[in-house]
């Protein structure tokens, strides 16, 4: 074994050593932890600490006696404690017997603690005898509750019992019989019984008992019959503490539940009285305070190694450390070495990021060059088809009554809706005329014409100019503006001049041929 080996089985050594130093001591401090072989556990305890004086118990019906090394609650001995809320007693017999009948009833041994309750899962209750009956009393607000069992045996012949019994020395119902308890039976009472007195039992019976007992602590004998060899029987009980349930006790000043633990209310409590127990992940005495479990050091994990173990709070976690990668768990694969990267495969990742960058780059470049191809090309088409020669005309012009406008194809495109057929008003030899609606809302005609001739460049010119100056109350139409650009997807180039849509009441109107 190497040095890190040992090193961490003495870790975990002290770590338990101080888990079971820790867990022998939950008793306040000055207050005695143990009786006997019993510990005390807090909330119970015996008289008052020495360091502080204060009681060593949270409740009065919490508060016990040691007398010569065996724990007592009032005069019922106590033989074990646990914080999960139960506690093993050695609780009274009753019974009552031939030689004692003149003397009255049987005793009938009691608890009157409301915080404890009878575990209805972990006992029984059993009556022994032959003239015999016994019950379990519960009272609750003064109102008594009962179960019980009976069993008559009138025969002198022992065979005949004997035949009526299991061979393991369980209660068959002849000369013993058992019933299960009921949840939530608290402040009892026990009381066994004769029918007759004794006067129609076996002489093999000479008494009659009743008692609690805790599962698997008893087997029946036909020498019981006679008289029990015992006056107390173990019974378990749950406990708690208050007198409320957890949400009517979480706020108060005396609420018992301490760090890292939480508040359970009992089912057999019926809200009287709760419980505490520690978080998952925690351990120790929930009503003093609990503390992590340190999974990691105790080897509590599923973790491939230690090393790959980190406590966290109420639990841990696997990890895996630099230089490797998986989950750390068992299950999981553990950890394992990050594969090395491939030097082709780092060229090809290069060679891709270039040529990616390349192809953004091109790209760009192309749009560009053919964005400022396109200008070009429409400054070259605004040149040929007089577009200078019409700007200078039109500025140079004083005498005009309104101005004349040159309109872009997108213009011209917006306004006939992309020159929609269904808004053609006219049709000439040389082109077609479009309603159209100008962004200021002015309604006009569109003339689009079919053929473009260089030669008649400078004729549509002063055709714009003339109609730009008519303004005659007997002209209807007066010209808005022209287009001298446009480039199609066939690359065909058109002229087009734009004329108000105007009607006299003699119903004459511009001839748009």
């Amino acid at each position: 074994m190497g040095w890190k080996a040992t090193q961490k089985q003495l870790t975990r050594l002290t770590v338990v050593l101080l888990m079971a130093l820790a867990a022998a001591g939950q008793a306040l401090s000055g207050c005695p932890d143990s009786c006997g072989s019993v510990s005390i556990p807090y909330p119970f305890g015996v008289g008052v600490s020495k360091v502080t004086g204060k009681d060593c118990y949270m409740e009065e019906h919490l508060n016990l006696t040691c007398k010569e090394s065996i724990l007592y609650a009032g005069n019922v001995q106590i033989l074990n404690i646990s914080l999960l809320g139960q506690l093993e007693m050695n609780f009274f017999v009753s019974s009552i017997c031939k030689s004692d009948i003149s003397k009255g009833n049987a005793n009938s041994p009691t608890i009157t603690t409301a915080s404890f309750t009878i575990s209805s899962t972990d006992n029984k209750f059993v009556s022994v005898g032959c003239d015999t009956y016994g019950y379990l009393n519960n009272y609750i607000n003064n109102v008594k509750y009962s179960t019980g069992c009976l069993t008559r045996c009138n025969d002198e012949n022992q065979v005949n019992i004997q035949s009526m019994q299991t061979s393991k020395g369980e209660c068959s119902g002849i000369g013993c019989c058992q019933v299960d308890i009921p949840p939530g039976m608290t402040n009892i009472s026990i009381q066994a019984f004769s029918f007759k007195n004794f006067s129609y039992s076996s002489n093999l019976n000479s008494c009659s008992s009743s008692f609690v007992v805790k599962n698997g602590n008893y087997t029946f004998s036909l020498d019981d019959l006679k008289k029990l060899p015992f006056d107390k029987a173990p019974m378990v009980v749950h406990w708690r503490v208050g007198n409320e349930t957890c949400f009517a006790s979480k706020d108060k000043s005396n609420y018992a539940c301490s760090n890292n633990s939480d508040c359970e209310d009992p089912p057999s409590a019926n809200g009287n009285g709760y419980r505490c127990k520690c978080k998952a992940g925690f351990e120790g005495n929930p009503y003093q305070g609990c503390t992590d479990i340190l999974e990691c050091k105790l080897d509590k994990h599923n973790c491939t190694s230690q090393d790959y173990c980190r406590e966290t709070p109420g639990s841990f976690e696997c990890f895996c450390p630099d230089g490797l990668i998986g989950d750390g768990t068992i299950k999981g694969g553990g950890c394992r070495q990050k594969p090395r990267p491939d030097l082709f495969a780092k060229i090809d990742i290069g060679a891709g990021a270039g040529l990616i960058a390349l192809f953004i780059g091109v790209s760009w470049l192309y749009l560009m060059y053919h964005k400022r191809k396109v200008l070009k090309l429409k400054e070259k088409f605004f040149q040929q088809n007089g577009g200078i020669i019409l700007r200078q005309q039109l500025s140079t012009r004083q005498d005009s009554s309104q101005s004349t406008t040159i309109f872009s194809a997108e213009q011209l495109k917006r306004a006939t809706n992309d020159f929609d057929e269904n808004l053609i008003i006219g049709k000439g030899g040389f082109g077609t005329v479009f309603k159209g609606v100008l962004s200021n809302n002015k309604i006009v005609a569109i003339k689009k014409s079919k053929i473009v001739d260089q030669s008649q460049v400078e004729q549509f010119i002063n055709e714009v100019i003339i109609l730009s100056q008519i303004n005659h109350r007997n002209v209807l139409t007066s010209l808005v503006g022209a287009l001298v650009l446009w480039v199609s997807e066939l690359r065909c180039y058109f002229y087009a001049s734009l004329t108000a849509l105007s009607f006299s009441q003699t119903g004459l109107r511009h001839d748009y041929g």
